[in-house]
């Protein structure tokens, strides 16, 4: 299954811990060829990777080796290497297994604990933030529903929405030295308008609009609409898509979706500074774990490369469970004896999530002073 399968309860099923050895198997993959061609071969190898660290694992029972590589080769199988994605991400234990294609760059990693490894699930969930696209031509105005490269035409509310055909100047016109609109077409503007503020207040309809059409007509709609607040902040200046298929649109909305995500990683970030100024914040992954456990965080952002070893240990004056970070030539014999996590941002991201707060990803670099990871509490 892809991401966009992806709910709240299979993720907090996949959140809750179980007996060791639950394994994650993640591959970063290719979509089209010639560089897919070698995706099958390099899955086959981690898959053999794993099963060799089963096998070497004193906490692995034979019976449980076996039927844990099992499942892990049944996931493997269940994905096509025709259709690979960005990357691919496998769970399997000795009962249950679980294979899922996302939309998300992912590192090759091998992960044996009492959990599964959520963290690329999470963040490619998050990469698929629900969107629209309002399409505009000189007749019609079609909308489209988006999460991710997954599209489909909204023919509810009112949509499409289509005015009579225009006179033979055209529907477009010079006004006063520059490219104008007529009075037909921005009937059929405000028309849409309308509808568009009906379909924005329904159940699940959040996200941003994107307007898509040539520059008079996403220009006119912007200046006299109601839904200014729901509107993207760059629109999509291209003409002649109200006629274009959903996979045709997915691919020319690819740069929307990424100007979409920049304007998330922005408001991210105006977010902490708010917090900040709020005294409501905390940066570092050790500061941020106390508030996280303690159901305070309300926004927790993320660097998407972070990666920390570690442990939650107990503090002995006051009983608290402190996260304690690892490092240098001790810390992979930590985690290959059991004692420590390979990556404890998995335990930061899942402690935040179960206290109901949000989780955003933003691009290498963008905390690089706060160590990566930053929160913003409620209190």
């Amino acid at each position: 299954m892809t991401t966009a399968a992806l709910t709240p309860d299979l993720l907090a099923e996949l959140r809750r811990p179980r007996a060791y050895p639950l394994v994650s198997l993640t591959l970063p993959t290719h979509r089209h060829r010639p560089e897919n061609q070698q995706d099958h071969i390099r899955l086959r190898n981690v898959l053999t990777e794993a099963e060799k660290r089963l096998a070497a694992d004193p906490e692995v029972t034979r019976e449980v080796r076996i039927k844990t590589a099992d499942r892990l080769r049944a996931a493997a199988a269940e994905l096509d290497p025709e259709s690979f994605l960005d990357g691919l991400v496998l769970y399997a234990s000795a009962d249950e297994h679980y294979a899922f294609r996302v939309e998300a760059p992912v590192s090759e990693r091998i992960v044996f604990a009492t959990t599964y490894l959520t963290r690329n699930l999470v963040s490619a969930a998050e990469r698929l933030t629900p969107y629209w696209a309002l399409v505009l031509s000189e007749q019609e105005a079609r909308l489209w529903r988006g999460r991710g490269e997954h599209v489909y035409e909204s023919r509810v509310d009112g949509f499409p929405v289509t005015t009579p055909a225009p006179e033979p100047d055209g529907q477009l016109r010079r006004e006063g030295g520059g490219m104008g609109v007529s009075e037909e077409f921005r009937r059929l503007l405000n028309e849409a308008d309308e509808h568009l503020a009906h379909a924005l207040t329904g159940p699940r309809r959040d996200g941003k609009v994107v307007l898509v059409g040539l520059r008079p007509q996403v220009k006119a709609f912007r200046e006299g609409s109601r839904n200014a607040g729901h509107l993207a902040e760059s629109d999509l200046e291209v003409g002649g898509l109200v006629e274009a298929t959903a996979a045709q649109l997915a691919e020319i909305l690819a740069p929307a979706r990424a100007a979409l995500a920049e304007e998330a990683t922005a408001a991210a970030l105006r977010a902490l500074d708010d917090a900040r100024s709020a005294k409501r914040y905390a940066g570092g992954v050790q500061e941020v774990w106390t508030p996280v456990r303690a159901g305070r965080g309300a926004l927790l952002v993320v660097e998407e490369g972070l990666r920390v070893t570690g442990r939650l240990v107990i503090v002995e004056a006051t009983g608290e469970i402190a996260l304690q970070v690892l490092t240098g030539p001790h810390a992979e014999d930590a985690v290959l004896a059991g004692r420590a996590e390979d990556d404890i941002v998995d335990t930061v991201v899942e402690a935040a999530l179960e206290g109901d707060g949000k989780v955003v990803f933003v691009p290498d670099g963008t905390l690089a002073d706060e160590g990566g990871i930053a929160l913003a509490m409620r209190y």
